[in-house]
């Protein structure tokens, strides 16, 4: 249990949150001094197709998805940058505004006539604050029940995009850590794409993305620590994390 005499924030009071009908509080303390290790997200994958066509009930796309769709079984490196991600979390305002920069790697695999699975094999991105030292987003492992869907749209593509992930703070203030959390739901984000990979990024005087494609964030991203039971318990939240990706030219 917490023990505010050992230093912890006090409880942070969320903006009430009707995907998972919270009251708007966290049940427990902030960062500082928190002994927490990364579990493995649990709960339902979300937005698959109600028949996901495994090989044996492979479907070829119509000519239409053909043309817009990636070929099936390759591999492709993407930059992946968030800036402007506002972390949610007991101190007084403003609140931290992050910036991310890193990649992301998904392969293609079958899907159905009009749509494609995409399986992330890496996701790692980095963002720097004076409280925290180095923040780390890193993928807990390869993801081997993708759910990541890139279909075929009225406008061309649309890709949703779950990614689970492990966060690293390097600190809180004085206290040395690291203090590791985990997404306790998919991160969700959206995106409609005129081709997929998205174009290549440039960059802005200020390190800002330029280019790619726009993910926007559905939701708030839930952060915190999953114990053996499968229990949850939410330390701070993620939002605006919209990300910008584009190809990585070879």
């Amino acid at each position: 249990m917490l023990d505010p005499s050992e230093g912890f924030l006090p409880p942070l009071e969320l903006p009430p949150d009707p995907d998972n009908d919270r009251r708007g509080f966290l049940k427990k303390a902030g960062f500082v001094g928190v002994a927490a290790a990364a579990a493995t997200v649990g709960g339902p994958l979300l937005d698959s197709p109600s028949a996901l066509a495994n090989a044996s009930e492979f479907v070829p796309p119509s000519p239409q998805a053909a043309a817009l769709l990636p070929e099936i079984g390759q591999t492709i490196n993407c930059s992946c940058n968030a800036f402007g991600a506002t972390l949610f979390v007991n101190l007084p305002p403003p609140l931290p505004t992050l910036n991310f920069i890193g990649s992301i790697v998904v392969k293609i695999l079958i899907g159905g006539p009009t749509f494609v699975r995409l399986q992330v094999l890496d996701h790692t991105v980095e963002a720097a604050h004076p409280l925290f030292g180095k923040i780390t987003i890193k993928l807990p492992d390869i993801d081997i029940s993708p759910a990541s869907l890139l279909t075929l749209g009225p406008g061309g593509l649309v890709q949703t995009m779950l990614l689970t992930f492990n966060i690293t703070f390097e600190r809180c203030g004085d206290c040395e850590g690291p203090f590791e959390f985990t997404t306790l739901n998919p991160a969700k984000l959206v995106a409609n794409l005129l081709n997929f990979p998205p174009a290549p990024q440039g960059t802005n005087a200020d390190g800002s993305p330029t280019g790619g494609a726009l993910y926007a964030l559905q939701a708030p991203i839930s952060l915190g620590t999953i114990d053996g039971s499968g229990a949850k318990t939410e330390f701070a939240q993620l939002q605006g994390m919209n990300i910008n990706v584009g190809q990585l030219l070879a």
